[in-house]
């Protein structure tokens, strides 16, 4: 019980900095953080292949390559500049979000779901079962995921070469 609220004071915090940080790459840092206790959840709840490719995939790749994009486009100097009603608007919208959430959690059925036995739970979620499920029955959708990725790096090349090209100090004579 105790291991679970410090993943979860983790991953709100981290989650917190995200949102709350004006400069990017410590916005990153932050998702970073959340990312890692999103990992420790899947490792407590008994995934340990799902949070290796949540340490992999999103804090190895997706946010050291946000990282990239920002040193490579503005040389880490972007910040993000939003008025006190942008702040207050996204606050109550969150807010009212993580309510809804909330309500919807405790007020189902996921505690009174049946016990899985462990023989059954280990088949389930072994590295060869998902394997076999991203391969054969989720291949179209593991393969969206992938272009998806290729996309998300192509962009991140398209922003930080066109910031190069269309710089201040090579604009003035």
């Amino acid at each position: 019980m105790i291991s679970s609220f410090l993943v979860v004071s983790l991953t709100v915090a981290g989650a917190t900095l995200a949102v709350l940080q004006r400069n990017m790459v410590r916005a990153i840092f932050g998702l970073a953080i959340a990312l890692l206790g999103v990992a420790l959840a899947f490792l407590e709840l008994g995934s340990p292949f799902v949070a290796a490719m949540e340490v992999l995939i999103y804090i190895g790749g997706i946010t050291v390559a946000m990282v990239f994009a920002i040193m490579l486009s503005a040389e880490g100097r972007v910040a993000v500049e939003a008025s006190i009603w942008r702040r207050l608007v996204s606050a109550v919208l969150a807010a009212a979000f993580f309510a809804g959430v909330a309500y919807a959690i405790t007020s189902s059925e996921f505690g009174k779901a049946p016990v899985v036995p462990d023989e059954v739970h280990k088949e389930l979620w072994s590295v060869e079962t998902l394997g076999r499920d991203l391969l054969d029955r989720f291949n179209v959708v593991f393969e969206l995921l992938s272009i998806v990725l290729l996309v998300a790096i192509l962009g991140a090349i398209a922003i930080a070469t066109r910031e190069k090209e269309t710089s201040p100090e090579d604009s003035n004579p």
